[in-house]
């Protein structure tokens, strides 16, 4: 019984001290059998998660993407804007032009349409307006046509009565 009482206290006052060593360990192997998979991992703690990952989606040069695409930049009258531009700095014709076109011909089913969509509408959001307020104005019903994007008209039309 005293060798049990002593391998437990040994046991308690030990796995404290030895397991920050032990994870450490553990993730250090686990980039070694990702860097032999050609998956280059940069932080120790990004191994735990990527080791449960079954689909991993990366860009043309492997880089990992969260699958979201996002509006980085806009050449709007002639300017180049590097960062989303004030609603009120834009000529009043063109920024509705802009926010009437982008929430018109995005698909009305839902909020998860595809993804230049789902980028050109958080453009939107990102000019601080709700597309949600033009199209309460401009049902789905008062489209007479619906020209959905074509690769070789390199557009979407949307007829309108």
């Amino acid at each position: 019984m005293k060798f049990f009482i002593l391998g437990v206290t040994i046991l308690v006052v030990a796995v404290p001290e030895g397991l920050p060593l032990a994870v450490t360990l553990g993730l250090a192997y686990s980039v070694k059998k990702m860097m032999r998979d050609n998956n280059l991992v940069r932080h120790l703690n990004a191994c735990e998660t990527m080791g449960n990952a079954t689909t991993i989606c990366s860009d043309k040069t492997g880089t990992l993407t969260t699958n979201r695409m996002t509006v980085v930049q806009s050449y709007i009258c002639g300017e180049t804007y590097n960062i989303t531009p004030k609603f009120e700095s834009l000529p009043r014709q063109v920024a509705d032009l802009i926010l009437y076109s982008i929430s018109i011909n995005c698909s009305y089913t839902s909020n998860l349409g595809n993804k230049t969509e789902c980028a050109l509408l958080g453009f939107i959001l990102d000019l601080g307006k709700s597309y949600q307020v033009i199209r309460d104005e401009v049902p789905e019903e008062s489209f007479h046509r619906v020209y959905t994007f074509n690769s070789a008209r390199k557009s979407m039309s949307t007829v309108i009565l």
